[in-house]
């Protein structure tokens, strides 16, 4: 399934990219195969994904209204509870929030996106490994709506969306400073922020820091595992595997920063979402390997979505057609090692993504961990 989702959207990335008359004139027919694979992929999984036990089993004994009782934020309950006083069946509530999670984001990217269909590939990779966090999904769709306003210069708008969205997920709260990077700022700030955060990352002074990740966490999904992973383990910084990580995080960024003379439409929005990617990576850079681990695995969530948006520009510095052959070449493989590397970050026995199993998918696999 997963093969075939990156093969699907790639087709039209590749059109996109090589012919773009072709997808002007069927853009929406494109568009809606996507939408629909996409509802499919989500809303007719069954014991796929992250949490599955957590979200059936309250499912199963929900029978009011009464949010308040409801171990999720809000909004999410209201959501669910509505569902359930509808139907019992789960699926119908997987295909619900399918709709308006990608319904959301397909606004923002055709919106946003110069490369709609080639931003779809990397956003396919950026999500799909965390399929299953419902809750934090729906938060990252009013996310996409904000982005829209943000780009548009309702910077109010902007931060009185996100407050909607911590009806849904606490995380969402990680987002505001998300509304100070709209200024053009030069190159070589960038680049002096990323060398501290790097010697920040080595120093392992934020090893010793636990207050804000359990701040953050609270119950969540896998949450209580996690914490106690990240903070009962001793952890030492190597310095190989950082560099290591600082180079997969700074492919594009480097080729951003490096060619930015030759970049088309370098306006307003480019300069927000280029401040945001390299917001991302000087995040990852801090937390990755530290006891606040989880920051990286969740609430970088939102700053990585700029990245479906970064890496289209690169296409703009290469000629036509060798030099966008191989970028396109690279991105469809660096969707591939993503997605899957991904999935093993849950454990090597873990089998929450693989095989996908669905309601006329591989129906007969026993899962081995669906909690």
């Amino acid at each position: 399934m997963y093969i075939f989702a990156i093969l699907l959207f790639s087709t039209f990335a590749f059109l996109e990219v090589f012919n773009k008359e072709i997808v002007e004139k069927n853009k929406v027919v494109f568009a809606f195969v996507c939408y629909s694979f996409l509802i499919f992929h989500d809303g007719f999984r069954w014991e796929t994904g992250t949490d599955w036990d957590a979200y059936t089993s309250q499912f199963n004994v929900i029978r009011s209204l009464d949010i308040g009782d409801s171990p999720f934020e809000p909004g999410f309950a209201l959501l669910f509870g509505m569902v359930k006083m509808l139907t019992d069946n789960y699926s119908v509530y997987l295909i619900i929030h399918a709709i308006l999670f990608y319904s959301a984001f397909f606004y923002a990217i055709f919106k946003i996106a110069n490369y709609p269909f080639v931003t779809l590939v990397i956003f396919y990779m950026i999500i799909v490994p965390y399929m299953g966090m419902n809750r934090q999904f729906l938060s990252m769709a009013i996310y996409a709506i904000a982005l829209v306003f943000l780009i548009d210069g309702k910077k109010w708008a902007f931060v009185g969306t996100m407050f909607l969205a911590l009806l849904f997920h606490r995380t969402a709260i990680l987002t505001i400073p998300i509304v100070l990077l709209t200024l053009n700022i030069d190159k070589k700030y960038i680049i002096i922020g990323l060398c501290i955060c790097f010697l920040i990352s080595l120093s392992g002074f934020l090893n010793n820091i636990s207050l804000a990740a359990s701040m953050l966490l609270g119950s969540d999904e896998q949450a209580d595992k996690k914490l106690d992973f990240y903070m009962n383990e001793d952890r030492d910084v190597s310095m190989i595997a950082t560099i290591l990580s600082l180079g997969k995080k700074l492919i594009w960024l480097s080729l951003i920063l490096f060619f930015e003379p030759l970049i088309d439409n370098k306006d307003q929005k480019y300069y927000i979402l280029r401040n945001i990617y390299a917001l991302s990576i000087m995040m990852y850079i801090l937390f990755n390997g530290t006891a606040l681990q989880i920051i990286v695995s969740r609430g970088l969530l939102y700053y990585n979505l700029a990245e479906m948006f970064m890496i289209p520009y690169v296409l703009t510095i290469f000629y036509q057609n060798y030099g966008k052959m191989l970028i396109m070449c690279v991105l469809v493989a660096y969707c591939f090692v993503n997605i899957f590397k991904g999935f093993s970050n849950y454990g090597e026995n873990s089998d929450y993504f693989t095989p996908y199993k669905g309601l006329f998918i591989n129906t007969d696999y026993v899962r081995q961990n669906t909690d």
